[in-house]
C-alpha cells in the first residue's frame, strides 16, 4: 500500500510540474510565422533595365524608305508581382514608343509617334471589353514586342508595317499590319490574337 501511495504521490507531482511549455521546434515555427506576417522585402526589376534605342531604315524594293525609331518609355511601365518567402517580387515592363516615317521619291509622304495610348486607341484596346475578350486587359497590360517591315513584294504602291504587343508573363498576344498608301493613308488591320 505506501508503495501505491508512493507511486501516486510521484505521479501527481510529476504532472502538476508539467508548465505545459512549448518545444523549441514549435517555439521556432511560430517565431518564424510572425516574422513573415510582419516583415516584408521588395525586390524590383524593370526590363530593359535602361533606356534603349533602336532605329531601322529600310529602302524597299518598291522604292518607299522607311524609318522606324523605338524607345522606352521610362515613365510607364507594366507591374506584376510574384510573392514567394516573404519576398515581394515586382517586374516592371517598360512600354515602348515608336516613331514611323516614310517617304517615296525623296517626299515625306507619312510622320507618326505612337505611344501607349495613342495605341490603344488605334488597335481599338479598350476597358469596356468583357473579361472572355481576347483582347481583355490589352489596354492596360500589354507591351511592345516587335515592329517590323514587312517587304511583300505583291503590295507595289504600300508600305505595311507588322506590329505585335503581347502580355508579359503570358501567352497572350495580338499582331497588327498598319497600311501606309504613296499618299500617307493608313490603315490597321488586326491580323492574330492569341
Amino acid at each position: 500500500m505506501k508503495q501505491l501511495v508512493l507511486l501516486l504521490l510521484i505521479i501527481g507531482i510529476g504532472l502538476s510540474s508539467c508548465e505545459g511549455r512549448k518545444t523549441q521546434n514549435q517555439a521556432l515555427s511560430e517565431s518564424i510565422e510572425e516574422f513573415k506576417k510582419t516583415v516584408n522585402f521588395e525586390t524590383n526589376i524593370y526590363i530593359p533595365e535602361t533606356y534603349i534605342e533602336q532605329e531601322v531604315d529600310t529602302l524597299m524594293s518598291n522604292g518607299f524608305r522607311v524609318k522606324i525609331k523605338t524607345y522606352s518609355d521610362l515613365s510607364n511601365a507594366v507591374r506584376f508581382s510574384k510573392i514567394k518567402d516573404t519576398i515581394n517580387y515586382q517586374t516592371h515592363y517598360r512600354n515602348f514608343k515608336f516613331d514611323i516615317s516614310i517617304s517615296k521619291d525623296d517626299k515625306e509622304i507619312y510622320n507618326e509617334s505612337f505611344d501607349k495610348q495613342k495605341i490603344n486607341k488605334v488597335f481599338k484596346y479598350n476597358t469596356n471589353l468583357f473579361s472572355g475578350s481576347d483582347l481583355y486587359n490589352f489596354n492596360t497590360l500589354a507591351v511592345l514586342k516587335s515592329i517590323n517591315v514587312n517587304d511583300d513584294p505583291s503590295y507595289k504602291n504600300m508600305v505595311l508595317i507588322d506590329i505585335m504587343y503581347a502580355i508579359p508573363e503570358s501567352d497572350k498576344y495580338a499582331t497588327h499590319r498598319l497600311f501606309i498608301d504613296n499618299n500617307g493613308k493608313s490603315n490597321v488591320v488586326q491580323t492574330e490574337v492569341k
